[in-house]
């Protein structure tokens, strides 16, 4: 039975400001012994999912103890070249399981236990149940060590706490006992939405964004008040939460939104559900991520969200702003240690002739059913639940140019998110027969660069499934990755008497597979997605030292085009 054998107790670091409220006291300490300092919160807006966990900073620093936050069994260990990368699940008594991602290694047993499991699987990622006991471990104890693996943009630790029973991750803000805060969370922009064709903000159809100013507790707009409004409106809200003062932004917790003193809609990061993280794409204004890179809030509800962290009013939050009377809205925004922020505005319901625009749509999509359309150039088949609101569906097509084997076809703006993806057909022209294998679906993006989307091809036609609009189109890849040997030559002894590393890319489709090996036989190469990175970390007992050994390394891409390189080295 492999045991982990190293107990440390962590030090509490303890910050001034106001205590959070944790659920269970002191039970669960924090998994790094450093200052504590975090560059992602829970709940925060990411793409295409809301963060799970709480990201604590490394200091730039790789390689740092990972400790126990409470006693348990690790039931699963993960390693993948993407998401988590290396990381580990661990089993409480307490019916909760913690999760710790992005790590670089696990301790020397579990990290002997993997590498075992990895050559007997022969391939690197791998997620491997654990019987509960196997690697049992006390409160404190050294279980790994914190990295950059997997999707991480820099070195740090994510860390998560699920209900066992639900898999929902919980925030752990309410479990850490030891994290305080006392600075209130900022409002940096309101948002006002007319949500009709006959709505009005400010003798406007178009949305409008006011700029706030915060201080303390409270947030006001640097505009004539009352707002004009008429018809159905809705708000928005872009805002961040200052850990402690200290300038580490991260996403808020809560936020409620008031009409005439009455609730209207109000949502809370309490605990997530990993199969409504999409939803991100309907909680936030898409447009404005894509066109503007900003993340704003929507505090109300479009029709195809489902997420259950929303309380509303019948109408979904929607201010009804027909009446001809003035109005008071209120926001107040909180982080999870009680520390608020409040705005409050007016608004005078005035009703407006809008203009209307000309702009006519291909075709009419309800959000609650599936919709078709085609063409003798495309099929478009989007499934029910795809869409967050109804769509006027627009499509267009450009010429086809001499490297493209179909039209560019525009099928609607890639302003409008998706929660599931559809299936798109496009009819291709002049594919060679013995060249149907190579072709492939792409984005192609504005500035003229194309992103792989995939696809199988039949009786002239090319099907994928994108999950997101855009303008496609088909191209033929017919290219075998690339292999860049950065510390080895043939027949020589190695650069580095620690590792074999390459670099491998692929032009278009991306790498599908690779394998790499000594004398014959499969060794463990270890792939870093994001830095387009392989390597093999020489392992003395699988290797024979003082002889010339022959290196055999095979990359294939998404297309089944491959690379191979070959070359003896002294070790």
């Amino acid at each position: 039975m492999y045991r982990i054998p190293i107990a440390i107790s962590l030090l509490f670091l303890v910050l001034n400001g106001a205590n959070g409220q944790a659920k269970n006291g002191s039970g669960y300490q924090t998994p790094l012994n450093i200052p504590i300092s975090f560059s992602g919160g829970f709940g925060e807006l990411r793409k295409n999912h809301f963060h799970t966990g709480l990201d604590f900073r490394t200091s730039g620093q790789i390689g740092l103890p990972v400790f126990a936050t409470r006693e348990g069994s690790i039931v699963r260990i993960s390693v993948s070249p993407t998401g988590y990368g290396h990381a580990l699940y661990l089993l409480h008594p307490d019916g909760h399981t913690t999760v710790y991602g992005h790590l670089s290694r696990f301790n020397p047993a579990i990290e002997s236990y993997v590498v075992d499991e990895q050559y007997r699987l022969q391939q690197f990622a791998v997620d491997l149940k654990i019987s509960s006991g196997l690697f049992s471990c006390k409160k404190g104890e050294i279980i790994a060590f914190s990295g950059n693996s997997g999707s991480s943009g820099g070195p740090h630790l994510h860390f998560e706490i699920r209900d066992t029973q639900s898999e929902k991750p919980q925030n752990p803000l309410f479990y850490l006992s030891n994290i305080h805060d006392k600075s209130a969370p900022r409002m940096k922009a309101l948002y006002l939405y007319p949500l009709t064709a006959k709505s009005s903000v400010n003798k406007c159809a178009y949305k409008q964004r006011i700029e706030t100013i915060s201080k303390g507790q409270t947030s006001s707009i640097n505009v004539k008040q009352p707002i004009e409004v008429y018809g159905e409106i809705g708000v928005g809200l872009q805002a961040e939460d200052d850990f402690n003062g200290t300038g580490l932004k991260w996403g808020i917790y809560s936020a409620e939104l008031f009409l005439d003193k009455e609730p209207a809609f109000s949502f809370k990061f309490d605990h997530l559900v990993f199969e409504q993280g999409r939803y991100v794409n309907s909680h936030i204004d898409y447009e404005e991520l894509i066109k503007g890179k900003r993340w704003i809030h929507r505090l109300y509800l479009l029709p195809g969200n489902k997420m259950e962290i929303y309380q509303s009013n019948s109408n979904r939050g929607f201010l009804s702003m027909t009446d001809g009377k003035y109005h008071t809205v209120k926001i107040i925004l909180a982080d999870a240690f009680g520390n608020s922020n409040t705005l409050s505005f007016k608004l005078l319901s005035k009703k407006f002739q809008v203009s209307e625009t000309n702009q006519t749509a291909t075709k009419f999509f309800p959000y609650d059913q599936s919709n078709q359309f085609e063409n003798v150039e495309v099929k478009v088949n989007i499934p029910e639940g795809a869409l967050y609101d109804n769509l006027p569906f627009k499509y267009h097509s450009e010429p086809k140019t001499g490297r493209y084997f179909s039209k560019i076809q525009g099928i609607h703006y890639p302003y409008i998110p998706l929660h599931k993806p559809y299936l798109l057909s496009i009819k291709t022209n002049g594919i060679p027969t013995n060249l149907q294998n190579k072709a492939l679906v792409v984005l192609v993006e504005p500035k003229g660069g194309l992103s792989t989307i995939g696809g199988a091809y039949e009786n002239g036609w090319l099907t994928a499934t994108p999950r997101f609009f855009g303008n496609f189109t088909v191209v033929l890849d017919t290219i075998s990755p690339k292999i860049e040997a950065l510390s080895i030559k043939d027949n020589k002894t190695l650069l580095n008497k620690q590792k074999i590393e390459f670099k491998i890319t692929d032009n278009l489709s991306g790498i599908f597979s690779y394998e790499g090996k000594i004398d014959g036989n499969w060794v463990l190469f270890e792939y870093d997605a994001k830095t387009s990175t392989l390597f093999y970390s020489i392992d003395k007992k699988r290797i024979v030292t003082g002889k010339l050994h022959k290196l055999q390394l095979t990359v294939t891409d998404e297309r089944n085009n491959a690379a191979v390189y070959k070359a003896g080295f002294f070790f």
